[in-house]
This record gives C-alpha cells, sequence and structure tokens, in this order.
C-alpha cells in the first residue's frame, strides 16, 4: 500500500503541473487542464489520507518556486492547492458533501485573503491597484498565449478588446467573482471524486436529485435584487458580488431539479451527458434552469405528481 501510494504520488505531482501549467505548454486548449488541477491531491487525499495530498501540494509548490513566478505560487495555493487539501479532508470526516464544498471554498477564499493581506502589509500597495495589478498580469498572459498561437493581428486586435473589457467587468465585481470560481472549482473535483470513488471510499450526503438550498437563502438574492437597482455605487457593488454567488448556486438547484426527471428515463448516458452540456452552452436555458432553481422553492418541481384516473 505505501509504494502504491508513493508511486500515485509521484503521478499526481506531475499531472498536477501538467494542469497548472499547461496553458503555457499547449496554449488555450490548456486552459481546461486549469479546472483540473486540484483533483490528483484531492483524489490521493481521500484514498490514502491527508499526508499524500500535503505531499503534492508542497512538492507542487516547491517546484513551482522554480519553474514559474512567486504571483504563480500564490495563485496555486489560493486557487487551487487549499481547496485541494480541505476537500477530502472534510470528506473523510464524513461530512455531507455539499458542507465540504462550502467548507473547502471559505478554507481558500481566507487563504487567500491573508496572502492578499500580507502583500499588501509589506509592499504597501493599495487593495484595489493590487487586484487590478493581479488582473493585468492575467491579461497580459492571456495575450501572450494567443500571440505564440499564431493568430492574426486582427484577431489578436479584436482578442484585445475583449480580454480588456472582461478584465474590466472582473475588477468591479472581483470579490464575488473570485468565491463563485472557488465554488465551481470545488464543485468540479467534488464531481470528479464522485466518478472515481469506485470501492476506495465514501461519499456522504444528499443524491443530487434532491438537494436543494436552503429556503431562508432566497431573501439573501432578493436584497441583493434590489441592491442592485439603488442609485449608490457602495450598495450597488454589494449586490452585484452577491448575486454573482447566488445565481451559480440557484443553477446548480436548477440542475438538481433537472437531474431528478433525467433519473426518471430511460436514456443511454451520452444522451444524457449531451443533455447536461447544452443546457450550459445554449442560451437562454441556463438562464431558465436559474430561474427553476430560483421558482423550485415555491413550486416544489420535484414533488410526486398524483395522476388522474
Amino acid at each position: 500500500m505505501k509504494g502504491q501510494s508513493a508511486l500515485y504520488t509521484v503521478v499526481g505531482i506531475g499531472a498536477t503541473l501538467i494542469c497548472l501549467l499547461g496553458v503555457s505548454w499547449i496554449g488555450p486548449a490548456g486552459g481546461f487542464l486549469n479546472l483540473l488541477t486540484p483533483l490528483a491531491a484531492a483524489y490521493l487525499g481521500m484514498r490514502f489520507g491527508l499526508r499524500s495530498s500535503l505531499v503534492i501540494v508542497i512538492v507542487t509548490s516547491a517546484l513551482l518556486l522554480q519553474l514559474a513566478t512567486t504571483y504563480t505560487l500564490a495563485a496555486y495555493l489560493g486557487v487551487f492547492g487549499v481547496g485541494s487539501l480541505l476537500l477530502p479532508f472534510f470528506l473523510r470526516q464524513q461530512r455531507s458533501w455539499d458542507r465540504s464544498v462550502l467548507y473547502a471554498t471559505a478554507g481558500s477564499a481566507v487563504a487567500t485573503a491573508l496572502m492578499i493581506l500580507f502583500t499588501v502589509l509589506v509592499s504597501g500597495v493599495n487593495l484595489q491597484t493590487l487586484i487590478d495589478q493581479m488582473l493585468q498580469s492575467e491579461v497580459d498572459q492571456a495575450m501572450q498565449v494567443y500571440r505564440a498561437s499564431g493568430f492574426s493581428d486582427d484577431q489578436l486586435q479584436n482578442m484585445q478588446q475583449v480580454v480588456d473589457g472582461l478584465s474590466d467587468f472582473i475588477g468591479k465585481n472581483f470579490y464575488g467573482l473570485y468565491f463563485a470560481s472557488l465554488l465551481a472549482i470545488q464543485s468540479l473535483c467534488l464531481l470528479l471524486l464522485q466518478r472515481l470513488k469506485g470501492q476506495h471510499y465514501h461519499i456522504a450526503g444528499i443524491a443530487f436529485s434532491r438537494w436543494r438550498l436552503p429556503p431562508g437563502l432566497i431573501w439573501v438574492l432578493i436584497v441583493a435584487g434590489f441592491f442592485l437597482l439603488l442609485p449608490l455605487e457602495a450598495v450597488s457593488l454589494i449586490g452585484r458580488n452577491l448575486l454573482v454567488v447566488l445565481l451559480p448556486l440557484y443553477f446548480l438547484q436548477g440542475m438538481a431539479v433537472v437531474n431528478s426527471f433525467l433519473q426518471k428515463k430511460t436514456y443511454p448516458p451520452l444522451v444524457k451527458g449531451l443533455i447536461y452540456f447544452l443546457l450550459l452552452i445554449l442560451n437562454p436555458l441556463p438562464i431558465i434552469i436559474t430561474c427553476a432553481g430560483v421558482f423550485d422553492l415555491w413550486i416544489d418541481f420535484r414533488r410526486p405528481r398524483q395522476k388522474n384516473i
């Protein structure tokens, strides 16, 4: 068992580096690999315990000091590293999967906040200036990848406009978007852990088809919507950041409604996967699914219906 754990740990370190730095090596397609960065550490943490995942995070961090910048190291720890330790830690304690995801997300957010606070205190840079510098670094890296991919000058100019606009949007809603991104990464990691578990470990919690958010959270959503309408920029900012976090959660609840319906059908797995994929990418389907998640509180789409005879 120890030999197997050691071998898997070495492979996990390599896989983590490939996923993290893949965008620099294989271009824009490597961006999808970024989302898989925490999987190796989390999976080995579930199979062999916290020590294996801790080794992956520590060794990966040490290698990043040699292969990349300090910013890349901090980004790895804040976005992926801490969460890849916390998620299996809480799951192995038989905490429900939704609470484990929430705790791992909150832990990653706290770790990021502490690193940002330390940087602000040491460098004396204003917090907003630091965020702008971080975003500009991401913009520069993205454009460097696009240039290396062989795009024409006109295409690069259009890309620059799109990336600059996206950077401006992220800058105005940074806190909510960052938390929502952490939540999405941990949710994807949980989904993959569920697929890979076999007989190796157990994930506690209610079935996704019956999962729903706490009823009281709807009032936070309503208040956030009202905040968005007020002419005060500070209040509107709070409303925007709350909505950025809450709307994806209600989208997930809408997907749980869809999952409950699909479980009653005998569609092949490939067809079900295609349905989920289309619900993610085809407008206005994500909006409709989010609305279904919101109104599920009152309508209860999953309640068994009595058939009239």
